[in-house]
């Protein structure tokens, strides 16, 4: 009768423990763990100063490449001997394949600031004593009753919670003209774009015999000049966005926009905004609210400077290589083999 630790089982038994000791030693991980060397200390290389770049002009935008930077240390006292090289983390692993490193170059862009260069153009910034909006002037041509107010009405705000009012009350004469306007710095020769918003609210709306009798106009002084009482008698100056008037109680009226592109020819503009009723009726009343309101464009002086990887570039590092799982491989087809003569001898 054979005993169950026959002299043939001992003998597989002690083949499949040798075949687990030689993986644990050939696999990648016991390799690279017995012959890992301490890590060194790496100098850190300065940081890379961005290269300057002139100031925005009507070139919209310039690409300046940036320099790269190299490390460098400090000799230290000569070694008695040659030191051995420390071994990457591939040549540790057992000469396979080695990591191959791509570099990434990035290039500095710099381009204008784009915003809204009307300040206060949404009115949210607060009103003057006499209800005008911060940063803007009011003016008016007589001949009736004027006034300036803050409006928080959202049937008369297009953004944030407040509006600028305009009033014309009892006029005596026709052609009476409310407004407020504003001198902003620009870059001549960009593109910018307008946009106001409004309602406005009239006594004598859907009146047929006085049609149109209440507009909202705009215009520019490509200058920058403040002189309102000659823009507003030059007529050709002006446009119409076209917005009708309501009646002064209508419930819920439609908030008018209209948006235009305009071209500076100077450093400085000036916007004018202005409510115009047109028929001297006695104790008549006009509303003209006026909101978001924005010249949308390059900001003078200020650009946004990005880095991004160049165009066409290598990527980003890569690390590793094929060569690491081979000993992986072979290592468990052997322990595979091993266990399945253990198996058939165990069943003899």
């Amino acid at each position: 009768m054979n005993s169950p630790f026959s002299y043939r089982r001992w003998c597989v038994g002690a083949i499949v423990l040798v075949l687990i000791l030689a993986l644990a030693a050939c696999s990648p991980f016991g390799r690279q763990a017995a012959t890992e060397a301490p890590p060194t200390e790496t100098p850190v290389p300065p940081d890379t100063p961005i290269p300057a770049v002139p100031t925005h002009t009507s070139t919209p935008t310039r690409v300046v490449e940036a320099a790269t930077a190299t490390a460098t240390t400090e000799p230290t006292s000569a070694p008695a001997e040659p030191a051995e090289p420390t071994p990457t983390p591939s040549e540790a692993v057992g000469g396979e394949e080695k990591a191959e490193v791509k570099k990434v170059s990035y290039t500095a862009v710099r381009s204008p600031k784009i915003d809204n260069v009307i300040r206060n153009g949404s009115f949210e910034d607060g009103f003057q004593e006499q209800g005008v909006a911060l940063q803007w002037s009011a003016y008016d041509n007589g001949g009736a009753v004027y006034a300036w107010v803050a409006d928080d009405s959202i049937w008369h705000v297009s953004h944030g919670s407040s509006a600028q009012l305009m009033r014309i009350m009892g006029p005596t004469q026709p052609d009476r003209f409310v407004g407020i306007y504003q001198t902003v710095d620009v870059v001549a020769g960009e593109v910018y774009t307008l946009a106001v918003h409004g309602v406005v609210r009239s006594s004598t709306a859907n009146n047929d015999s006085i049609p149109y009798g209440h507009r909202v106009q705009w215009a520019i002084d490509y200058e920058g000049k403040a002189d309102w009482p000659a823009m507003n008698a030059d007529w050709g100056q002006w446009t119409d966005p076209g917005w009708n008037d309501v009646r002064l109680d209508e419930d819920k009226p439609v908030m008018n926009v209209y948006v235009k592109e305009i071209t500076p020819t100077t450093d400085k503009l000036t916007l004018y905004i202005r409510g115009w009723t047109k028929w001297p009726i006695m104790n008549s009343e006009a509303k003209y609210y006026v909101d978001g309101v924005f010249l949308k464009g390059p900001v003078p002086g200020e650009e946004v400077v990005e880095e991004v990887p160049t165009e066409g570039g290598d990527g980003m590092p890569t690390t590793g290589g094929t060569g690491t799982w081979i000993p992986v491989l072979g290592a468990a087809f052997i322990l595979g083999f091993g266990l399945w003569e253990l198996r058939k001898a165990w069943r003899r």
